[in-house]
């Protein structure tokens, strides 16, 4: 066996030094993987306080860090075909009192701004961004209901943001069954128990789309 072990130390090196070298590219490859999960951004849609109109809609940042929320839609898919609102900016009036409070002032008007990692943000009810779609587009309402020989079928909320360093946007979207259960308040189902991440350079014309409608 030593006579063996001397006649073939090369190969034996050999093979150490090659197990070797595959041991540390699996580990580089984990700690490479880790690293890209860490630093790929994360926005989150959520109901929160409820599951009808009448919840929140939640957007939490679950990346590594900030993120710069650009653009806010809210889609619904009707019998009649999509319809959809921006909602990035809050439609209200500010009073003297709070003019005079100019970081209150911004809070209050829009929606625009960044979101601390692990942080969160409610953008209004979906029941508000319901009414708000109807009443862009000329649409009466009875509660949650349009009235005449509309339906209103699945209501989308999708969110452009700037990620860190990155040059180029990133969407996200997440989309609710409209289920009217005999209830008073209309229940949002999730499509998906996901957000979806619109992250790849496939996905850019996607969101830079986003950006050049104007609904």
């Amino acid at each position: 066996m030593i006579d063996w072990l001397k006649d073939n130390h090369q190969l034996i090196s050999l093979v150490i030094s090659a197990s070797t070298l595959l041991v540390w590219v699996f580990y580089a490859q984990l700690l490479l993987l880790n690293f890209q999960r860490q630093r790929k951004p994360s926005l989150i849609i959520n109901r929160g306080a409820g599951h009808g109109l009448s919840s929140l809609c939640l957007i939490s940042n679950m990346s590594a860090e900030p993120m710069f929320i650009n653009q806010l839609v809210v889609r619904i898919e009707s019998s009649k075909g999509p319809l959809e609102l921006d909602v990035t900016d809050i439609r209200q009036s500010i009073d003297d009192e709070t003019a005079a409070s100019p970081d209150l002032a911004i809070y209050q008007a829009t929606h625009q701004g960044p979101i601390r990692s692990g942080d969160f943000i409610h953008v209004g009810t979906f029941k508000g961004m319901l009414q708000g779609v109807a009443e862009r587009h000329g649409i009466e309402l009875d509660g949650h209901k349009p009235v005449g020989d509309w339906k209103f079928h699945t209501l989308e909320v999708r969110a452009v943001a700037f990620y860190g360093p990155e040059r180029h946007p990133i969407g996200v979207l997440r989309r609710f069954q409209l289920a009217d259960r005999g209830e008073p308040d209309c229940v949002l189902i999730p499509e998906s128990p996901f957000t979806e991440q619109l992250l790849s350079r496939r996905d850019r014309r996607t969101v830079l789309g986003w950006l050049k409608e104007t609904p």
